[in-house]
């Protein structure tokens, strides 16, 4: 079975399509990265696997659930998102924000049980966390934040996480610190990440697969190493690329214009 399957998907702004006729199936335990340019509809495409866009035509299903049929309690206990540019409430702590992440379980009516708890302190200890569990969430950096948001997806305890840029405002390190993390919940813990990044570079070096997304379609999907050394890439950011092998990874660097 499929961790996420995306079929004949669509989905339109008033007369906009902003995704078009896209299918994917996603298998469990691999990470997916959608690439393209801005306004090619990456975001578009995940926040409608997450459930919070609506679709026009086909259909997604989270492991083996088709997402039409699930209220969002229910969605919240098949897949967790990461956004963008998270919404964060004022004078919480890291820990109770993080155990946010258990709602789906036991209702914002009921206290968490012993083992909502145990699974936050766990998360928090994976994601280096503990030390700043009683922190004010605004004392936080971008890079603690942004850990912390992540621990909070994970405490939804999904085999599926979607994530829009989440290194977005993130310096050098802190990038590569929480792509590590990612990368080691996948392998670790059996995670299906599927996730939206910019920087070409990271997104070949941690994705197993990448889909490049043009205007809405697909115009490739396939091995992350693949995608990246192919001739399409370059056309669909309409500049020439160059893939440089350094120490067995591969670095994608844009070449200026008149120095092809």
């Amino acid at each position: 079975m499929s961790a996420v399957e995306i079929n004949e998907l669509t989905v339109r702004a008033g007369s906009k399509v902003l995704v078009d006729n896209v299918t994917i199936c996603v298998e469990p335990g691999t990470w997916m990265t959608v690439i393209g340019r801005n306004g090619a509809g990456k975001t578009t495409l995940v926040e409608a696997v997450a459930g919070i866009r609506r679709i026009s035509s086909g259909s997604i299903s989270v492991s083996g659930q088709p997402m039409a049929s699930l209220n969002e309690r229910e969605r919240a206990r098949l897949i967790a998102l990461v956004p963008q540019r998270p919404s964060i409430p004022n004078g919480m702590d890291v820990k109770d924000y993080v155990a946010l992440g258990r709602t789906a379980y036991h209702g914002l009516l009921r206290a968490p049980s012993a083992s909502d708890r145990a699974i936050v302190e766990s998360v928090l200890e994976r994601m280096s966390l503990t030390e700043f569990a009683h922190r004010d969430v605004a004392t936080l950096s971008g890079g603690e934040r942004q850990r912390m948001v992540l621990a909070r997806a994970l405490a939804q305890s999904t085999k599926v996480i979607v994530l829009d840029e989440p290194t977005t405002g993130l310096d050098l390190r802190h990038q590569m610190d929480l792509l590590e993390l990612l990368k080691t919940e996948v392998a670790e813990c059996g995670l299906t990440i599927v996730a939206t990044l910019h920087d070409l570079t990271l997104a070949g070096q941690f994705a197993d697969r990448l889909v490049l997304l043009d205007r809405g379609e697909v115009v490739l999907d396939g091995p992350a190493h693949e995608v990246i050394r192919s001739d399409e890439l370059g056309r669909c950011y309409e500049m020439t690329l160059r893939v440089i092998d350094i120490d067995g990874f591969e670095v994608t660097v844009p070449v200026r214009a008149g120095n092809e």
